[in-house]
């Protein structure tokens, strides 16, 4: 059985959202209601902003909006699912695209968000419920907050699209995680053994499943390999998990309905109720849960923060709700989110969490799942492998991926520790996740065990294994080359020698080194060392100001990307060029957005954005590979 676990790390908070409908039908036992939603405020007396883009329901007529400047904007937060609402509306009120207003929301997800109103960080969230321990710390400060619905969401069950069962009661929802229902054949699909995904105990969807569906009854213990740490990780585990139809397993509506379109899955009817926006709003779904706008009650009248509050509940901010995708509280239609298309294609039907060895001629990293909150994970994201054609080999598990000579380093975390492995580029042969931490230089990798340092070269050839005591330095050395020169330790391969740490010898920097070749332990000043480099002097870049974007894997020698900054109203703007100076406008970033990075990797230029990755052939600008990356506060 293929393990599914998709890890995230310690960071990760436990999330709550609050039921509300009371659902109707057979043997499902009462969810508190929705909180009566107060008489909405009349929309401020505010300036026309700009229409808003033309397209289909709410959006024909403009949205009028209060105006603000930046310095007034109060400070914004929530969960990260509501994030694309709040750029929304910061366009609107700031008379600014939304690419422009991206890097002033920096959402914190759905405790922390919680706990930076509590603690005076964030003046306006938007939000799901918090947990019972964002509760306790209000009750113990004495903090007063007006909490009001202005959005609803929905609890759902995915299967495989292929799975005949199109729907199931609360009642059998509840007996498939007890253990009770084991084949679908007992609701009406074929005889095949049900594989009931669950979250990890933090997660916010986890935490509905048992206040929505489970309500006190204990859910069964599952299997290692059934706990998916990323909603991202449990979609693609619905989707395809061991070439069958037999998964299932839940999230929101908001997120499921966007990674349906993208991944071929199936949301079904509970109750024989499709989930869809005017069965959520007027409860005929059976489980709903808001979504809320918070401010503290000591907000002035007038000041923007309540001003805001009040206008998202108005009909102009419930349209512009509506417009992105959310199910207002107001019956106001629900405009479809557009779904850019899935690009790419797999070597393996089944969810494949290992290099299964091979000849893929080449493989490079591609973002796959968003985990921003991971101190282990570079860009934010778990990485797959995929060939440079977009071809898929490995799905996305691993918290870094970066590429050595012929070798990939691949470093992935179990039970919140990071492991490292090491394979050939081609995918004709991995180690084990067995050393805790790799570095690395010129001449090849370093990778670590509690005891030894094993040097690979960068074709593959072990060069030699050493003990910290066939070194002549202590386990704490060997700890500190573990960490890297730029936290201070030293594993710098660089020709014959390999840097141990570095440190002060009356006032005057040394460089402590083993030398390979006489397999001893010298030192020498860091000007000496430093020149080791080996020596490179790019041609001046075309575009003055700019500096070069090289191929993380074709190294310096090989074509690459000019990125050029400039300050616009107070916020950076990246553009970028092709190194002969032709721009590619496609590129632009504006800000320091943590959704937004530009990189090169092996001729194909990676777009992360919010919720997309994105793969382009640097010549063509053809769209080469793209996925979805999924909201981790779910």
């Amino acid at each position: 059985m293929r393990k599914l676990v998709i890890l995230l790390t310690a960071l990760a908070l436990a999330l709550g959202m609050a039921g509300c409908a009371a659902p109707e039908g057979p043997d499902v036992p009462d969810v508190p209601d929705v909180p009566d939603v107060p008489d909405v405020p009349d929309t401020p007396d505010v300036p026309d902003t700009p229409d808003t883009p033309d397209g289909p329901g709410p959006a024909e007529t403009p949205i009028r909006a209060p105006r603000f400047t930046r310095e007034e904007l109060p400070r914004l937060d929530g969960s990260t699912a509501t994030a694309p609402l709040a750029i929304a509306m910061a366009a609107l009120m700031l008379g600014e695209s939304e690419e422009d207003v991206a890097p002033l929301i920096s959402f914190s997800r759905t405790t922390n968000s919680y706990y930076n109103l509590l603690y005076g960080v964030a003046d306006l969230l938007i939000v799901s419920e918090g947990n019972e321990e964002v509760y306790a710390e209000r009750e113990r400060m004495g903090f007063e907050w007006e909490q009001t619905p202005f959005a609803l969401d929905a609890f759902v069950f995915v299967v495989n699209e292929n799975n005949p069962v199109d729907s199931i009661t609360v009642d059998e929802a509840r007996r498939i995680y007890t253990g009770e229902i084991t084949n679908w054949s007992e609701l009406g699909g074929e005889d095949i053994d049900i594989i009931p995904l669950q979250r990890n105990p933090e997660a916010g969807s986890q935490s509905l499943m048992e206040k929505l569906v489970m309500r006190g009854t204990p859910m069964m213990e599952p299997p290692k390999e059934y706990v998916a740490e990323s909603m991202g990780g449990l979609m693609e585990a619905v989707r395809g998990y061991d070439s069958s139809a037999g998964a299932i397993g839940y999230s929101v509506y908001y997120y499921a309905e966007e990674m349906r379109a993208a991944e071929g899955l199936k949301l079904l009817r509970l109750e024989g109720v499709e989930a869809e926006p005017e069965a959520i709003r007027s409860g005929r779904y059976p489980l709903t849960n808001p979504y809320y706008v918070v401010i503290p009650a000591s907000a002035a009248e007038g000041s923007p923060t309540r001003v805001i509050r009040d206008w998202l509940l108005s009909e102009d901010g419930q349209r512009l709700a509506a417009r992105e995708g959310y199910v207002s509280v107001m019956d106001i239609p629900t405009v479809p989110r557009e779904t850019l298309p899935l690009v790419g294609s797999r070597f393996f039907e089944a969810y494949t969490d290992t290099l299964v060895p091979g000849d893929y001629g080449a493989l490079l990293p591609y973002a796959g799942l968003r985990v921003s909150d991971s101190e282990f994970a570079v860009t934010g994201c778990l990485f797959g492998l995929m060939t440079p054609d977009g071809t898929v080999a490995v799905d996305p598990v691993f918290s870094d991926v970066w590429i050595v000579g012929e070798l990939l380093v691949l470093t992935r975390v179990f039970d919140g520790e990071p492991r490292v492995a090491v394979a050939a580029r081609s995918g004709a042969w991995c180690t084990d996740f067995e050393y805790l931490g790799a570095t690395g230089g010129e001449a090849g990798v370093i990778l670590y065990k509690e005891d030894s340092a094993t040097l690979m070269r960068r074709d593959g050839q072990t060069a030699g294994v050493f003990t910290a005591e066939e070194m002549g330095i202590t386990e704490r050395d060997l700890q500190l080359m573990r960490l890297g020169p730029f936290e201070g330790g030293g594993g710098e391969w660089l020709g014959e020698r390999i840097s141990v740490r570095y440190g002060f010898e009356e006032g005057n920097g040394i460089v402590y080194y083993f030398d390979l070749g006489d397999r001893t332990l010298k030192s020498t000043d860091p000007e000496t060392w430093y020149a080791l480099y080996p020596s490179r002097e790019p041609e001046e870049p075309v575009i003055e100001g700019a500096w070069y974007v090289y191929d993380l894997a074709l190294g310096e020698d090989a074509p690459a990307l000019l990125e050029c900054s400039r300050w616009d109203d107070g916020a950076p703007v990246s553009t970028f060029f092709r190194q002969d100076g032709t721009p590619i406008p496609d590129l632009t970033l504006a800000g320091f957005s943590p959704w937004q990075s530009v990189r090169l990797i092996n001729g194909l230029i990676e777009r992360l954005e919010l919720n997309t990755a994105t793969y382009y052939d640097l010549d063509t600008m053809e769209v080469v590979f793209r996925t979805y990356l999924g909201y981790e506060d779910v």
